[in-house]
């Protein structure tokens, strides 16, 4: 029965056969189901409704996936294969082997890249050969350690399809942050080099490097990449040595050219772009794990994945690996060169949906795209993670939004003021709730991330930040939320202040290894793991719209209670929609822009009333009619320019006083009303 149903539902998940949700609403009897499956309809009283067969559809294949890690292979997982053994894995040996021995890589996804490389699996190495010529390089990305291991697997198949002369090169994230103090070399037995950081660099060099050999002369010593020397060892080219690492066990070579291919690869991340040319998206499956919009945006629907910046504008949170190039170089894209690449993949893809993948989304590369997809009609809606500091004001959230913004997510991390400031995160609870009000009256969904078990946080900080958590809720200022385990890593900033003996009372348990070792342990954090279930069970309920209206009492048995005071976010809430504008600075030469609809002026002698709709509500304003025409005329002007106009250019065509006299009550009247001043 799986065999039968599983190859439809992913067809139909994918967009193909939409009437099949109809035959899943009634739950044949045929259908195979697992736990998962059986949880969902004993929910609904076995009664699935069938815009609800998405989410049933889902919840078998993921039956099934439990089916095959139980029964066949224990590393599968339905998004991602062996990540436990990969994750800070401290040897190498149990990597290797999973690419070899998993049922899942053996019988199926070995054969399938064999297809694909067009090469029979014994092939001499020597003489192997594709349908064509041999690629000179083969480029396998590691964003996650769930990844990697499929990605050894897929480099053996490529060194047997193609023979030693293609160079294989493995890079992304996983790379950049686990591998950058490796000892062990087994993993230069399946590729030839490791790509550190943003890759541009390397590869170019790589590629120098190798027209070199052909013109037959040595190659230089690439850029940010790892290798192994003649001598068996690891070496590390272009690549300063980490902190902490002993001269011997760290090999550095330097690279000659470091000046140029730095500045090669800024060229890069500021102006080079996914084409997505040869991606294919119709069979990307949908997952809708959850009726919450905001918790379900990142599986329910495939986006164009693009960056406003490389690195962090802030970079200074404690937990963040805020010591690796991806989170300190901070390098802002071409917001122009972006906009058109994205728009040509998604003349080729038929996308029009995009996640920026950013740490932390910058400000003026977002409001310039904003301005570009308002020019070009709205083609776009776009998320990403945000900062909620106080650069999110009332009017830059409504512009976004009549832009294209959809929502946004962001660290929230411990929700309480001791929290905040124990973990860098630089603005204050006011200034969070602040935040989240603009975004929310924007009509905006958001999403927060939390984090438990941070060295020095007590009991009571984590109820409070829970009790927090509940008010930012019921107030409606959060859609959706996820709870951290705290991590500690080699490369973040809470572990240089430890090194540099600025955290004392932290306690490091660092274990020997030859392969990844970014995570640490540190003493004490075992204390957490009761709370690892009750925080699960009140974000679901939460997130559902359950129990907001019953305080946090205690997490665990014997725990303390919350001290924060009942009604502490709506107070915050409160004067932030009583006063919205009471924090900002507005620069020197504002302008303005018309969100809502063009106006109409109702009929009237001496007074006319200018009436418009803004996002479906009503709204309006009396003047004496002649001001009233030349108020419509300056709006129906604005509303036609997608870059805004100044200021005193509005007023003065709308007939108002010169700014600094009694004209300069226009605004205020239309702000939140329509008019947006950033």
């Amino acid at each position: 029965r799986w065999a039968d149903w599983a190859g439809l539902l992913v067809r139909f998940l994918s967009g193909g056969d939409p009437a099949l949700a109809f035959r899943l609403s009634r739950v044949p009897d045929d259908l195979p189901l697992g736990s998962r499956a059986e949880s969902f309809l004993e929910e609904r009283d076995g009664l699935v409704k069938p815009e609800e067969a998405p989410a049933l559809a889902i919840r078998i294949l993921d039956d099934l996936g439990d089916l095959i890690s139980f029964a066949l292979d224990p590393d599968f997982g339905t998004v991602r294969y062996a990540e436990r053994t990969a994750s800070s894995r401290a040897e190498f040996g149990p990597v290797s082997e999973a690419a070899d021995s998993g049922y899942l890589m053996r019988e199926f996804y070995r054969p399938w890249l064999r297809g694909e490389f067009r090469a029979p699996a014994d092939s001499p190495t020597e003489d192997a050969r594709g349908a064509g010529p041999c690629p000179d390089f083969v480029l396998l990305t590691v964003p996650f350690p769930g990844c990697l291991v499929g990605a050894l697997a897929a480099a053996r198949e490529a060194r047997s399809a193609f023979g030693p002369g293609t160079r294989i090169a493995l890079g992304g994230g996983y790379v950049s942050t686990e591998l950058r103090c490796l000892r062990d070399p087994g993993i230069f037995r399946d590729v030839d080099f490791l790509c550190f950081d943003a890759g541009y660099g390397s590869l170019a060099s790589l590629i120098e490097g190798l027209q070199a050999e052909r013109d037959g002369l040595p190659p230089p010593p690439p850029y940010r990449t790892a290798r192994r020397a003649s001598d068996g060892a690891v070496e590390y080219c272009g690549l300063p040595p980490e902190p902490g690492t002993r001269a011997d066990s760290f090999r550095s070579v330097p690279c000659p050219e470091e000046g140029r291919f730095a500045a090669l690869e800024s060229e890069a991340l500021r102006t080079n772009f996914p084409d997505y040319r040869n991606a294919d998206v119709s069979g990307c499956v949908r997952a809708p794990y959850s009726e919450n919009p905001m918790h379900r945006i990142w599986s329910d629907a495939p986006w164009l994945k693009y960056q406003l910046a490389y690195g962090c504008y802030w970079h200074r949170c404690s937990f963040c690996d805020t010591r690796l190039d991806y989170v300190r170089r901070y390098l802002p894209s071409d917001p122009g060169a972006l906009f058109e690449a994205a728009r040509e993949a998604r003349r080729r893809t038929g996308l029009s949906g995009i996640h920026f993948t950013d740490e932390a989304l910058p400000l003026p590369g977002l409001m310039e795209f904003a301005r570009l997809n308002r020019a070009a009609g709205r083609p776009f809606s776009f998320w990403g993670n945000v900062r909620f500091d106080l650069v999110w004001t009332v009017d830059r959230c409504a512009l976004l939004a009549a832009s294209g913004l959809t929502a946004v997510s962001g660290g929230i991390e411990i929700a309480t003021e001791r929290g905040l400031a124990m973990t860098g995160k630089g603005f204050t609870f006011p200034d969070l709730v602040r935040a989240l009000a603009a975004f929310k009256r924007a009509g905006v969904l958001v999403h927060g991330y939390l984090i438990y078990g941070f060295p020095g946080q007590t009991p009571g900080d984590l109820v409070d930040s829970a009790e927090a958590v509940r008010q930012l809720f019921a107030a409606g200022l959060l859609d959706s939320a996820f709870w951290h385990r705290f991590v500690l890593t080699r490369h973040s900033e809470l572990y240089a202040r430890w090194r540099a003996g600025l955290e004392p009372d932290l306690e490091p348990l660092d274990r020997s290894g030859s392969f990844a070792t970014n995570d640490l342990e540190f003493r004490g954090s075992v204390r957490w793991d009761p709370y690892d279930g009750p925080l699960e069970t009140l974000l679901a309920d939460w997130m559902a719209g359950r129990k907001l209206d019953r305080p946090v009492r205690r997490l665990v048995a014997g725990g303390p209670g919350p001290t924060l005071d009942p009604d502490h976010v709506e107070v915050l809430a409160r004067a932030a929609a009583e006063r919205p504008y009471d924090v900002e600075v507005l620069p020197s030469r504002p302008r303005v822009h018309w969100l809502a609809g063009l106006p109409a002026l109702a009929p009237g002698d001496d007074v006319a009333r200018i009436e418009w709709f803004d996002r479906g509500r009503p709204a309006g304003v009396e003047l004496p009619r002649p001001r009233a025409e030349r108020l419509a005329e300056a709006i129906t002007d604005l509303a036609r320019r997608p870059e805004g106009m100044d200021l005193e250019e509005f007023l003065a065509a709308a007939g108002a006083a010169e700014a600094g006299g009694p004209g300069d009550s226009l605004p205020a009247a239309l702000r939140g009303e329509g008019l947006a001043l950033v």
